[in-house]
Formats: structure tokens, sequence, C-alpha cells
């Protein structure tokens, strides 16, 4: 009893923010959004443009490169701004994205970057921001099919 009367003030500020912990820690919202509302723009490919349909888009577009250099069909893009992806969602890039009026193109080589950036950047609350691509194809297939050629376990000799 002597230690509860010591410590009360303690013990007064930390229970609250432990019950507060307990209960978010136990919800199953623990997404500020619903997923499949940021999955389906991925599915549709609603977020993807090519720069001809870019050249349409209404304001100015900031466009983001990703990689060291960016080039579309073979030339750089003019006046994309290099930010590298791990550093994106520092507050200085992020407050330029945020603040940014027009569309956000979001370009590198490795499309699957872009689409990582694009969900993150759309999951703290950026509007009007696309992945900036050279293909329109859903998948491009770069390999032939083959189908498999080795002989079936029934032909090996033991």
């Amino acid at each position: 009893m002597e230690l509860i009367k010591r410590y009360r003030l303690v013990i007064a500020a930390v229970l609250p923010i432990m019950i507060l912990v307990l209960i978010r820690s136990a919800g199953t919202n623990h997404f500020k959004n619903d997923t499949k509302r940021w999955a389906e723009p991925s599915v549709t490919r609603s977020n993807t443009i090519n720069a001809e349909q870019a050249g349409s888009l209404a304001g100015k577009k900031l466009t983001i490169n990703l990689d060291k250099d960016v080039h579309e069909n073979g030339q750089i893009i003019r006046d994309a701004l290099n930010i590298p992806a791990y550093s994106i969602i520092s507050k200085k890039y992020l407050n330029k994205i945020r603040n940014h009026k027009g569309p956000v193109l979001l370009y590198s080589s490795e499309s699957a970057l872009s689409a990582r950036i694009w969900m993150v950047l759309s999951q703290m609350g950026c509007t009007n921001i696309y992945i900036l691509t050279t293909n329109s194809d859903n998948e491009v297939l770069k390999y032939k099919f083959r189908p498999d050629t080795l002989p079936g376990p029934e032909s090996l000799e033991l």
C-alpha cells in the first residue's frame, strides 16, 4: 500500500497509456484506410501512365526520378526531380509532393519500385500520383515459353 501511495502519479500517467496501447493493438483496423481501395488502381492500371498520356494531364507535372538516370524512349526526361527511393518519405520531399498542385509522375527502371513508392505515398494521403511507364501492357513477357524437356523420374535408372 505504501508503494502505491508513493508512485501514484506515475501509475496515474502510465496506466491510461497502457490501456490505450492495448486497445489499439487488439483492434483489427491497423491501416488508416481500406486496403482494397489502394489495391484497385494497381489491378485496373489506372495509376500507370505513359508519356503520351502524361502530356494530356492538366497542370504542371512533377516528375520524380527514383533511379540515377531517367530515360523514356531513349531520351532523358527533362526537369525530373532526383529523389532516392529510400528517402522519399522524408519530411522535405513529402511536403514537396503534398504541396504540388499538379500531377506527380513516379519513374523507375524497376516498375515494382515505382509501384511500392506509389502505394506508400497514396497511403500517406498524397493524391494525383501516377507511375510513369514505357509500356502499356499489363505484363510484358520477355522470354519465350519453353516446356520442360527433362526426362521424368520413370526414365531414370538406379
